[in-house]
C-alpha cells in the first residue's frame, strides 16, 4: 500500500458562494504541480479527488493544463486548468455541473460556473 505523503489544505469562507480553496502541498517531491479543487463539496469527496490525483502522480502519471482526466467520476471527465493559488501555480480540477456542462458555457449552474474565476491568487 502506498503512503500519502502530501497534505490537503482547505480554506473556507473565501471566494464566491459555493466555493472554497482546497489544495495539496507536497507534489513537488514528484516534480509535479499541486492540485486544487474550488467547489465547496463534502470533505470526503475533496479528499478522494485530490488524493486520487496525487496517487496517480505517485504512480508515474503526469498531468498538464488542458488535460481531460477520466476515471474520477463514472459519468464525466474532469478538465485540468492552470491557476495561481496564493502566489504559486497549481492545477485546478474543473468539474462539470450535473448536466456535464463546464463553466465557460452560460448554461452552467452555480456553483460549478465559478470554478474558472481567478479567486485565490
Amino acid at each position: 500500500m502506498q503512503s500519502i505523503d502530501w497534505i490537503i489544505h482547505a480554506v473556507f469562507d473565501y471566494g464566491p458562494k459555493g466555493t472554497r480553496n482546497s489544495h495539496t502541498h507536497g507534489m513537488e517531491k514528484y516534480n509535479h504541480l499541486d492540485f486544487q479543487v474550488v467547489l465547496n463539496i463534502p470533505e470526503p469527496d475533496i479528499s478522494y479527488l485530490l488524493n486520487t490525483m496525487g496517487i496517480r502522480v505517485q504512480n508515474g502519471e503526469r498531468f498538464a493544463p488542458g488535460d481531460m482526466v477520466q476515471g474520477l467520476f463514472e459519468d464525466c471527465d474532469v478538465r485540468l486548468d492552470l491557476f495561481r493559488e496564493t502566489g504559486r501555480s497549481v492545477i485546478r480540477l474543473v468539474i462539470p455541473d450535473g448536466n456535464n456542462i463546464f463553466p465557460e458555457d452560460p448554461r452552467c449552474k452555480a456553483p460549478y460556473k465559478y470554478q474558472t474565476v481567478r479567486m485565490f491568487e
